[in-house]
């Protein structure tokens, strides 16, 4: 890889389920179903932060953060 990819290592990527469990105050696993589900509309499709290997999805956290810090009500 070079030096200007953005690299990512195993323990940035976990499945919606782990990531409920490490963040039980921020996100319930209908939540991030939803946010998962609606991927497209939402914006976080086009982020990189969803993996979809074999009908499984993963998570990149660093990513899903990043996107969801920038949310805002409207």
């Amino acid at each position: 890889m070079t030096g200007t990819t953005l690299e990512t290592t195993l323990n940035d990527v976990c499945t919606p389920k782990a990531l409920v469990k490490e963040n039980p105050e921020l996100f319930t696993e209908g939540q991030i179903s939803w946010l998962i589900k609606t991927r497209h509309k939402n914006g976080l499709s086009e982020t990189g932060a969803i993996l979809k290997i074999s009908r499984k999805i993963y998570l990149k956290k660093s990513i899903f953060f990043d996107w969801f810090m920038q949310q805002k009500a409207a």
